[in-house]
């Protein structure tokens, strides 16, 4: 089948605007490919672009997409079949500015100095974290997870509040979190991952920054890091962003491009971190200067210092890789959010634009997978799936979860038959798609 070039008199008048009111708008690229429609797909204008009984394949979506077209018109009967909608699944040069203080200049000393340097303090917590191949998620244990997650959002966001007007009740709630969510990824790293990614709905500072500590946990396990070392990283993660509350929240909401000088406010937030964290005397030492330096760029285009190589903390590294994924991956009022897949594939470019550590990236690919755990594919056979776990090395070919048949209908993800293994399976995936209800982007790139 192809897609249709000039409609006849006949399709024209079946493509009427009668006929089009009755059928839904979907992206393209929600469009399974490998399934069969069983009525026509039309454009917003009532145009026929794919005849009943097609298959769609990849070349048709390339083509409907070379149209000009982002969306098309399709029946609701086949929304449930070619789409995962339906509810089947539950889910310039400006006003000069100077980033010295005395508190700046006197880290920069110490990080010229090269007093920065990370020293194991123990064995790898790798060693002792169990990995559990194709072995579903305990449900309790994810309850309790999701529970957690969100009291913790909640303290997260008390604390921050209270650490902006300098009356903090408690400095040790931070630390004891990164304690409990590193106990819990040594049980089952990928739960712990994904139930946060469940759990959060809303894109408020407290929640994406429990997720930027979490995978930076991760990808800090991933490195061979001693469990003092991922703890650190995990309360950096937490607190890395404060001084965004002291940015204007209208900038932070504003949809339009906006100027150098208000960029400059933006990029002043790494000093009100540092501020604001050297007060609390529970944290780290390493912690304010992870937090200075999260924003630096590999290739010395960061800010505030423009630090390149490993004149970045290695644990600034690590969270800026894990803070970049969850800001692509979140809400923003300019765009939508990007796929996790996008996100993953975005960062790669990064890697070997130098804009990022590519050590770093090589971990989280590791622990994600190049279709990220939670994220949604097609396989070769016309099913649908989840991605359930990582698998090593294997980044194309992660452990998933078959959630529908190949012609749409829901499957049982918990049956045996259903969890696969995709480097002992003759499947392989054939697409990513889109979550469920979101309009994520699907492209490559990020933009500004």
């Amino acid at each position: 089948m192809s897609v249709a070039t000039t409609p006849t008199e006949s399709e024209s008048a079946t493509s009427s605007s009668d006929a089009v009111a009755e059928l839904k708008s979907v992206r393209i690229d929600e469009l399974i490919t490998g399934r069969r429609i069983n009525s026509p797909i039309y454009d917003a204008h009532g145009v026929l672009l794919l005849s009943e009984n097609s298959v769609i394949t990849a070349e048709i979506k390339l083509n409907l997409k070379q149209r000009g077209a982002a969306s098309v018109q399709i029946s609701n009967d086949d929304l449930s079949r070619v789409t995962l909608q339906a509810g089947k699944i539950e889910p310039a040069k400006t006003q000069a500015f100077s980033f010295d203080t005395d508190l700046t200049k006197k880290l920069d000393a110490v990080i010229d100095a090269g007093l920065i340097t990370v020293r194991s303090k123990g064995p790898a917590v790798k060693e002792d974290a169990v990995f559990l191949g194709r072995k579903g998620y305990d449900q309790k244990q994810r309850q309790h997870l999701k529970e957690q997650h969100n009291l913790n959002s909640t303290a997260l966001s008390n604390m921050m509040n209270e650490a902006l007007h300098g009356q903090l009740a408690d400095e040790s709630i931070v630390t004891t979190m990164a304690a409990s969510y590193l106990k819990e990824m040594c049980t089952d790293v990928d739960n712990t991952l994904t139930s946060a990614i469940d759990s959060f709905s809303d894109e408020g500072l407290a929640s994406r920054s429990i997720e930027s500590s979490l995978l930076a946990m991760a990808v800090g396990i991933e490195m061979d890091l001693d469990a003092t070392s991922v703890r650190e990283i995990g309360v950096a993660g937490l607190v890395h962003d404060w001084g965004m509350m002291k940015v204007d929240k209208e900038l932070l909401k504003d949809p339009r491009r906006l100027s150098d000088l208000e960029l400059l406010e933006i990029k002043k937030h790494p000093i009100h971190s540092l501020e604001m964290l050297q007060n609390i005397s529970a944290l780290p030492r390493v912690v304010s200067v992870v937090a200075y330096q999260v924003h630096e760029a590999f290739n010395g285009t960061g800010y505030p210092r423009g630090r390149r190589g490993n004149s970045i903390h290695m644990f600034a590294r690590i969270i800026q890789v894990a803070d970049i994924y969850c800001a692509m991956t979140s809400q923003r009022p300019y765009r939508p959010p990007f796929s996790r897949y996008a996100a993953m594939a975005n960062l790669i470019h990064m890697a070997r634009q130098k804009t990022v550590d590519a050590d770093v990236v090589r971990a989280m690919l590791n622990i994600l997978s190049l279709f990220p755990i939670g994220s949604y594919v097609s396989l070769s056979d016309g099913s649908v799936a989840k991605v359930l776990r990582r698998n090593g090395q294997n980044y194309t070919k992660p452990i998933v979860q078959r959630i529908t048949d190949n012609e749409g209908n829901t499957s049982d993800p918990e049956l045996d038959e259903n969890i696969i293994d995709l480097t002992n399976s003759p499947l392989t995936v054939v697409q990513a798609l889109p979550t469920p209800g979101s309009d994520e982007l699907m492209t490559n790139d990020v933009g500004n």
